[in-house]
């Protein structure tokens, strides 16, 4: 058995210093070596994961009524423009905010435009405290039908 693990020992050492003599040999292979290295890394990094992609099925249009149901529990929050706003109090957030409604809202989709791959849709508010109210959600709170 000591045998076996000498014998693949040696076979690896000279497949290795055979590479190594190669390289030496021929400094164009060093530059092709670093180019299939550098392209596999490209392609797993372009490639890889996957599962935090977010899937928005809704198919909505403009004039469409539809209902505000945040997928997570909770509140659909309407701001003045389309993007993502932050977590914290802060004022700039606040001055991006129209309202905030309940699951189960209704509204009228007047418009939808995607920002940093992320759908968004602009909505007339039909009924609740906000009603009347024109502002941006993601996609993903809007739900189509009545």
């Amino acid at each position: 058995m000591s045998e076996d693990k000498q014998t693949t020992g040696a076979a690896a050492g000279n497949a290795a210093k055979q590479l190594f003599e190669t390289l030496k040999a021929n400094p164009k292979a060093i530059y092709i070596l670093i180019g299939i290295i550098a392209a596999g890394s490209l392609t797993m990094a372009l490639t890889g994961g996957g599962s935090g992609r977010v899937q928005v099925k809704t198919t909505v249009s403009s004039g469409q009524t539809i209902t505000l149901e945040n997928p997570n529990g909770g509140l659909s929050h309407l701001t003045i423009t389309p993007g993502l706003v932050s977590a914290s109090d802060s004022e700039e957030d606040k001055d991006q905010s129209v309202c905030t409604v309940a699951a189960g809202t209704k509204g009228t989709v007047e418009e939808e435009q995607v920002v940093g791959l992320l759908p968004f849709v602009k909505v007339k508010i039909a009924d609740g405290p906000c009603q009347g109210n024109t502002g941006w959600t993601s996609k993903i709170n809007v739900k189509s039908g009545q």
